[in-house]
């Protein structure tokens, strides 16, 4: 392994609380060794260090993607069928068809990524157009959140039928209303009665399956410049999986695991004693670990999403409706939950899509800090959609974080715009808002709810176009020094690693990523299209392209 490396002729951009841009950056024994002009940097590392040229090109620290569900992102990635990119039913058919000429007859085809405003026919894919791409298969296919496309092999395997409706609420599984069949859209908890067949083999199996999922992300991560992710509501299995690769040394990146707690599926069935005990017999709590592989907050969820409408708003949605989905957790006993884990040093992330879900959160967040003020926290709202006036200054005193998600204004914007106004959709993720308040904010991507790829998300942070071209306001735009430390450092800080990685200064790990441009001088509509030339984490090269001669 090189141990010493200059890095040189560049933008070195430190995201340090100066955000200095130095040009040349020194690297020894897995360390940032020194950050400055390249005649001072020459002398903290000997002759025989390896020196890149950039070439004019930055250099950023390693991007942490602070909410990424990599497990599944993995599996669908090996074992499966990603549709980020299909523009219309017809492409999704082909990428499903070619999926089952690889695959044994009967065997399951999963696939993940699509909402309707992405294709062409601005519509759900339906069974009859899965029956056509694999008709020999059963097909289950995940939309963005909330819900999922399947065809008649799956229907038939599940038992799912036009009777079955009648046990769940009204839409949960979509009827056609010509023939009153079901459509092969499941939502909310209906998935589970397709999900429940899919094949899971023995727990050896699983855990194999799982840790190769794990690798596959994690691999392709690094080739876009993530060393880092945060995984949220991860359940004992895929802790037991992080664990073992890291064991192994085959762990490709660094990991934050946020242990599932309250209102997550992956939990349906369990009681709510159980997971209090379950919390209060880990023995250990956020921060547990080391910067490879440690433990953060707890996930939690209080209401569902934007698109599908189950978000917990003040006000209606323009067609006059409100969410009629239930709440994901008993809101009733959100402040026993809150305190439970405040008491036991744990600090909490909780999912709140809607106003009014992230106002209630965040008044029983100040309840329960003003009682134990001592508390060490590093609580943050996920998602926080849109923020009152309450809400902001609550936030604000209590130093409540938000990890968001400006993706979605790219592959869900469009579809925002048939449930709120344009003034509303304005306020949406208003990331300019929180840092004005002083709030410290975490940019994610939330694969597989958007592209894991971080220049989409950063694009979309920039610019706030969707995927046709709108824009949802310009007031919450951000400047590129405004978003960078929300994609790099403070998603560290939420991890509990701001003090090992995040930043490029002395004595941190040399996590570190050479662009394809000048990040700093590109307009906001070519960021989308970076590309990386180099990843290292801990002062090893765990990603080349070659362009630089590495």
């Amino acid at each position: 392994m090189q141990d010493e490396w200059i890095f040189y002729n560049g933008k070195i951009v430190t995201v340090d609380p100066r955000f200095t841009v130095a040009e040349a950056v020194a690297v020894r024994d897995g360390r940032i060794a020194a950050v400055g002009k390249l005649s001072a940097v020459e002398g903290q590392v000997s002759p025989r260090a390896r020196r890149v040229d950039l070439q004019g090109k930055s250099l950023i620290p390693g991007i942490v993607d602070s909410h990424n569900h990599l497990p599944f992102a993995g599996q669908i990635m090996a074992e499966g069928v990603l549709l980020f990119d299909a523009a219309s039913i017809a492409e999704l058919q082909a990428l499903v068809a070619a999926k089952a000429r690889e695959l044994p007859k009967g065997t399951w085809i999963i696939g993940a990524g699509w909402i309707e405003n992405q294709f062409a026919e601005w519509r759900a894919p339906n069974r009859w157009d899965l029956d056509e791409a694999a008709p020999e298969h059963p097909v289950v296919l995940n939309r963005l959140f909330g819900a999922v496309a399947v065809n008649s092999r799956a229907l038939e395997i599940a038992g799912i039928t036009a009777a079955t409706a009648r046990q769940y609420p009204p839409g949960t599984i979509e009827l056609d209303p010509a023939s009153g069949e079901p459509t092969g859209i499941l939502r909310n908890q209906a998935q589970h009665l397709v999900r429940r067949h899919l094949p899971r083999g023995s727990a050896a199996e699983q855990q194999a399956r799982l840790e190769k999922a794990i690798e596959t992300a994690a691999h392709e991560y690094v080739r876009w410049g993530i060393t880092a992710v945060i995984d949220p509501g991860v359940t004992p299995p895929v802790m037991r999986a992080y664990h073992s690769l890291y064991k192994q040394g085959r762990l490709p990146l660094r990991v934050n695991m946020m242990p599932a707690w309250f209102g997550l599926m992956a939990l349906t069935g369990e009681e709510p004693e159980g997971l209090l005990r379950r919390v209060q017999d880990f023995g250990f709590s956020s921060g547990f670990g080391d910067p490879w592989l440690n433990i953060g907050a707890l996930k939690m969820a209080i209401d569902g999403g934007l698109g599908s409408k189950t978000a917990w708003m003040h006000a209606p949605f323009a067609d006059g409706t409100r969410s009629t989905a239930p709440l994901r957790l008993d809101i009733e006993r959100l402040p026993e939950y809150f305190r439970l884990g405040h008491q036991l040093g744990w600090s909490i992330g909780i999912h709140c899509c809607g106003d009014r879900a992230q106002e209630v959160a965040v008044r029983t967040f100040a309840a329960v800090i003003e009682s134990f003020p001592a508390r060490e926290h590093r609580h943050n709202i996920i998602h926080a959609y849109f923020a009152t006036p309450e809400t902001l200054r609550l936030m604000r005193e209590y130093q409540l974080a938000v990890s968001a998600q400006p993706g979605f204004i790219w592959v869900e914007g469009d579809l925002y715009r048939q449930h709120l106004t344009d003034e509303r959709l304005a306020e949406f993720t208003p990331l300019k808002t929180y840092l004005e308040n002083g709030l410290r904010v975490a940019c994610n991507s939330d694969m597989t709810s958007a592209f894991y790829i971080p220049f989409w998300g950063l694009h979309a942070a920039l610019t706030r176009q969707t995927a046709r071209g709108r824009v949802l306001g310009t007031a919450e735009r951000l400047t590129i020094r405004e978003a960078l430390p929300m994609f790099t450092i403070n998603g560290a800080w939420l991890a509990f690693n701001d003090a090992h990685i995040g930043s490029l200064e002395p004595g941190k790990a040399a996590d570190l990523v050479v662009l394809s441009d000048d990040i700093l001088t590109a307009a906001p509509e070519a960021v989308r299209q970076l590309r990386v030339h180099l990843t290292m984490i801990d002062g090893r090269v765990v990603y080349t392209d070659g362009a630089l001669g590495v």
